[in-house]
């Protein structure tokens, strides 16, 4: 994986962390749901252009578990972090679970797909 493609991932997870907050936002208050709804679902949509750009350059299935569990894992905490949510041990174990499981996905994905 080159830097091109860590590039793409960082927006890709920047973008699903973005529609998760502001999921979570509208959701605060029912005047803001329709801006929430939108406006997540701008981001999180239009992230899926950056997934399918990383399936040019990457293995299709290496790209899709990176991406969507790194997608996953950045919105748990960018959500933690903006609405100061208080994440458990047990949590912060899954969370490295899911670093552990992108590693060793990223570890077999020398095959190069176009």
């Amino acid at each position: 994986m080159g830097i091109k493609e860590f590039v793409w991932l960082g927006v890709f997870w920047a973008m699903q962390t973005t529609a998760m907050i502001l999921f979570k936002w509208g959701s605060t208050e029912s005047g803001r749901w329709l801006w929430g709804f939108a406006g997540g679902h701008v981001f999180g949509v239009s992230s899926i252009w950056i997934l399918m750009v990383l399936y040019k350059s990457m293995n299709p299935n290496v790209a899709m578990g990176i991406a969507l569990s790194g997608g996953f894992l950045c919105a748990q905490l960018g959500v933690a972090l903006v609405y100061h949510s208080q994440l458990t041990f047990v949590q912060w174990a899954g969370l490295a679970a899911i670093v552990a499981g992108m590693m060793a996905l990223s570890m077999g994905g020398r095959a190069h797909f176009v």
